[in-house]
């Protein structure tokens, strides 16, 4: 069968070379050319994917019928692959955020081409294929090669720069801000000018626990509450140069921390103007 476009033959003798016509001239995110991963299962299964820069995308056919809304045929494909994919980031994004399948999804554009045994549709434009996969009549085996293949193919990165964008994003909403009235953090004793135009002079005195707070308090009652606030610390604080992104979220005492010095994550505290945007100028820790 041959079919011409404006008098022009198109250069299409099996199923990879139409994939071949979708990402012509496409690039990924470094600029490169989309790699394209094939494979012809069996006589009844020919699967290939690539990178989707736009959200989970799909280009499918059931016994050559174009079903452009996908369909189980799809689901049962691109779930074995999702599954694979899953266990490769577990291991590359230990600590990180936690990603789910549908995220995976997100990042994946699946070519498939199968024959069906009597499929199913669920309307008379055969755009979404219904059949059970039970009653497909065959498997769709992906080799090893091929998921090792998807796994170079430029999905994984991408995956994991999305995850790292989302845990700095997550990180960022932690962040404190300057103000003069800080509410919601238990056992602060604020200092006055704390967050005002004086907040550089101002000294957060750190203690360990509520006894040794009680002993700064009678201290404070000798040079004032102006300049001086006070917070307990319980136990060992978080060594957050080792910490996963979700030990640090779920810390409470480092996030009051970050809100009553008005820490904002990312910002670098190098000169004095950078300093005049926190809540205190110095921090004392009493041991």
């Amino acid at each position: 069968l041959q079919v011409f476009l404006n008098g022009k033959r198109l250069p299409v003798k099996a199923f990879k070379d139409y994939i071949d016509l979708y990402i012509k001239g496409k690039e990924d995110d470094t600029g490169n050319p989309l790699k394209i991963v094939y494979e012809q299962c069996s006589e009844r299964w020919e699967v290939a994917l690539t990178l989707s820069d736009r959200g989970f995308q799909q280009m499918s056919f059931v016994n050559s019928i174009a079903t452009t809304k996908g369909g189980r045929h799809v689901d049962y494909v691109v779930d074995m692959i999702v599954k694979q994919l899953i266990e490769v980031l577990k291991k590359k994004n230990k600590g990180g955020v936690i990603i789910k399948p549908f995220q995976v999804k997100n990042h994946i554009w699946i070519f498939i081409n199968c024959l069906i045994v009597n499929p199913t549709f669920d309307s008379q434009t055969k755009e979404n294929m219904t059949l059970q996969v039970k009653s497909f009549g065959s498997k769709c085996t992906l080799s090893e090669k091929f998921i090792t293949q998807v796994t170079k193919s430029g999905i994984v990165e991408s995956v994991l720069s999305w995850a790292k964008f989302k845990a700095q994003n997550e990180l960022a909403k932690t962040s404190g801000k300057k103000q003069s009235k800080l509410k919601g953090i238990p056992k602060l004793e604020d200092a006055n000018e704390a967050g005002t135009r004086n907040a550089l002079k101002c000294t957060l005195i750190l203690t360990e626990g509520d006894s040794a707070k009680s002993t700064v308090m009678s201290g404070l009652g000798v040079v004032g509450r102006d300049y001086y606030g006070v917070f307990p610390l319980r136990g060992k604080v978080l060594n957050v140069r080792e910490a996963t992104h979700k030990q640090i979220l779920e810390n409470q005492e480092i996030n009051n921390l970050i809100k009553i010095m008005g820490l904002q994550y990312k910002k670098k505290y190098n000169t004095e103007e950078d300093m005049k945007t926190l809540r205190y100028g110095k921090i004392m820790i009493m041991t």
